[in-house]
């Protein structure tokens, strides 16, 4: 976005993206968005040294073609950083002021991504409040195309000396990346090399996780391998919702079998419960 757009710019570009070409005048602009015709040519001289507008001979103006995709990443931005706002309780009657002010300020696109994603997370929280036994599927429908990153741990299916946690929960990077697509996500896992003691030698071996299965419909199907990922279907998880307001939390859950590359007879096969929060 060009350094020099203004709240008051951004605002006219919305509304030339919007608005009939018949009242994209500088009366029209004026009187729709409650300023000066003085203001409003001011801003269209400034948008049209930098090819975003193009004024034409009968008094109208029209968006460049640069200018239509200006507009068109501002608006999707501006929604982005509306809700985002409405969820942090800002009064409504200051969010759109807020929010053009704080798209001027000429974020990076990787900033905005995270705050997209933070978004979706907070959206999905007020959807899924107070619910219970949903599937990750259902959570998919609400998300847009992309990644998006979420903290896990891999729990025992049985405390031993006094820890609930599976060694695999050491196997794998946090946190995992679930992608969607169509409405369709896949959770990958980043499989990281792990040091243990091997259970018939005693001594310490290094091993990572090569194979893993996940429960769906009371049977243990395989994953998908891609490199150094391992991965499942996010409708494996069985959620819950927990807490109220800003404070739910999204409570996913699936028992994992993984198998290691040092073999059974060093690193037996485990069963454990892989468990994703969105907070």
């Amino acid at each position: 976005m060009p350094e020099t757009l203004t709240p008051f710019q951004i605002q006219l570009l919305l509304y030339y993206l919007e608005a009939e070409p018949k009242k994209r005048t500088v009366t029209d602009s004026a009187r729709i968005l409650g300023t000066t015709k003085w203001a409003v040519t001011r801003a269209l001289d400034a948008l049209e040294k930098q090819d975003v507008v193009e004024r034409q001979e009968n008094r109208k103006t029209v968006l460049t073609a640069s200018g239509k995709k200006l507009a068109e990443k501002c608006r999707g931005q501006m929604k982005i950083l509306e809700q985002y706002m409405q969820y942090q309780d800002i009064p409504p009657v200051q969010i759109k002021e807020n929010a053009l002010r704080a798209l001027s300020a000429g974020f990076s696109d990787e900033f905005m991504d995270r705050l997209a994603e933070q978004e979706g997370r907070m959206r999905l929280k007020e959807i899924f409040a107070g619910h219970r036994n949903f599937h990750g599927g259902d959570i998919c429908n609400y998300l847009k195309d992309g990644s998006y990153y979420f903290p896990f741990i891999i729990y025992r299916e049985q405390i031993k000396n006094h820890n609930n946690l599976s060694m695999a929960n050491r196997g794998f990077e946090n946190p995992c990346e679930l992608i969607v697509k169509d409405h369709e996500g896949l959770v990958y896992l980043a499989v990281k090399t792990v040091s243990a003691e091997s259970m018939s030698s005693g001594k310490k071996m290094e091993g990572r996780v090569n194979k893993m299965q996940y429960l769906y419909d009371g049977e243990f199907r395989d994953g998908g391998i891609d490199g150094r990922y391992v991965y499942f279907p996010v409708t494996a998880l069985n959620f819950i919702a927990m807490g109220k307001g800003r404070d739910t939390l999204l409570h996913g859950s699936v028992c994992l079998k993984m198998q290691c590359s040092v073999g059974d007879m060093h690193m037996p096969e485990s069963t454990a419960i892989f468990t994703m929060f969105i907070h």
